[in-house]
């Protein structure tokens, strides 16, 4: 009966991975254990009732347990006794790993306005007098493009250097160096 019972875990574990992998967030029904997506949290907390850190424990208790039970020869109750811990412990890392791995490429491309002010930047699209073109900057190490008017309203030729003043909304505020 244990035997069954191993197999089963194991197949229906490595199932819901194997469809997990195939269907993406869909099938993570547990979503954030914290009841938030804001990207703040640092720490890493073990997503216990999460359906894969669950499949994930299945998977390995039917796993191991066979191998503890047939390559080890071990009676039931060994074979649980060794093989509970065993996945408890390949859970936990997996869910570390994946965590690891995206916390590693969680990025953001979100700025404060103040990050742009005095920031060099180059014309490339001409600003016509009292009217908008297009920039490129250098905002703390990368390159953002977008819309540009000089803040007296004076036209500026494609190609020149300008610093950028201030943000108004989603538009740069320059003036010539």
């Amino acid at each position: 009966m244990l035997t069954t019972t191993f197999l089963a875990l194991a197949v229906l574990g490595c199932g819901y991975i194997v469809l997990a992998a195939f269907l993406g967030h869909l099938t993570d029904v547990g979503g954030d254990s914290h009841g938030h997506h804001d990207g703040a949290g640092a720490d890493f907390h073990f997503p216990l009732f999460s359906p894969l850190a669950l499949a994930t424990l299945f998977s390995a208790l039917g796993g191991y347990g066979l191998i503890a039970k047939y390559a080890f020869d071990l009676d039931d109750w060994r074979s649980l006794a060794v093989a509970f811990p065993s996945a408890l412990i390949t859970a936990w890392g997996v869910a570390y790993a994946a965590f690891r791995i995206m916390r590693g490429a969680r990025g953001t491309s979100s700025l404060k306005t103040t990050a742009f002010e005095g920031a060099s930047g180059e014309v490339l699209t001409s600003i016509p007098a009292g009217g908008i073109g297009e920039i490129a900057a250098i905002v703390e190490g990368q390159r953002i493009t977008g819309p540009a008017r000089h803040e007296a309203g004076t036209p500026i030729a494609q190609g020149a250097a300008v610093t950028v003043v201030r943000m108004v909304g989603s538009t740069f505020l320059v003036r010539l160096p």
